[in-house]
């Protein structure tokens, strides 16, 4: 009697599992595709043994649903050790973080000196997270696309002259895109990119202690505001 109930239990899990495993076509449901990050939250039920994998398959589908791509999602709370429901049933909760996927032309942006990618630090999304140069190694924080809005996106967050400074030495961040002229940047010859809002080119701090993305008035002694790769199509 054991034997059948705990079988039972397991083509139970097996179904359920099943009914909410991610797949291409659930995705390809998605009326557009995302351009901003998400937090999905997962609830298993089932068997002690297979009731977290239940969890992280409900959060992954839900993303799949939203147009999320499993390799762009990852756990950021539980699986949860599996409280009891009763008898041979338990619960488990996961959370899982999603970013969207690169829109079409999007690639990297490299300094020309030494060959180093614009990267977002820690792929953060939050509101003033870092943008520096770092070694280029094709993630999704390194992804860049200057959109006819003339602004430059990555991760759904626009590049951002940090509180529309205009001083030598401002600094860049990645920000909620809002439209304004300090998240403007238009691409010269030679690959300069200059703000908008202020007249100045991208630069970077310092070769030597940060290098951390500013702003700098527009020069060809300064050897960093040349910039090169397919986001910017050179």
């Amino acid at each position: 009697m054991k034997l059948a109930r705990t079988l039972a239990a397991a083509l139970m899990a097996v179904i359920a599992a099943l009914l909410v495993m991610p797949t291409a076509a659930t995705a390809a449901t998605a009326a557009t595709l995302p351009t901003t990050d998400k937090y999905f939250t997962g609830d298993g039920w089932g068997p002690y043994n297979l009731v977290q994998q239940i969890a992280v398959n409900s959060a992954y589908a839900r993303a799949a649903a939203e147009g999320y791509p499993s390799s762009l999602c990852h756990i950021t709370l539980g699986p949860t050790v599996p409280v009891s429901q009763g008898g041979e049933t338990y619960q488990s909760l996961v959370k899982i973080h999603c970013f969207p996927p690169p829109p079409a032309g999007s690639g990297p942006i490299v300094a020309v000196p030494n060959g180093k990618c614009v990267d977002v630090k820690d792929s953060s999304t939050e509101d003033g997270a870092i943008v520096q140069l770092y070694n280029c190694h094709g993630g999704n924080n390194q992804m860049w696309v200057l959109a006819p809005d003339k602004t430059i996106r990555s991760l759904g967050r626009c590049l951002d002259v940090q509180y529309a400074k205009t001083d030598n030495g401002s600094r860049l961040g990645l920000n909620s895109c809002h439209g304004a002229a300090n998240q403007q940047f238009e691409l010269l010859a030679g690959g300069k990119l200059r703000s908008v809002h202020s007249g100045k080119c991208v630069d970077v701090a310092s070769t030597l202690f940060s290098t951390r993305l500013v702003i700098w008035d527009c020069s060809d002694a300064r050897p960093y505001q040349n910039w090169r790769g397919s986001a910017l199509g050179l």
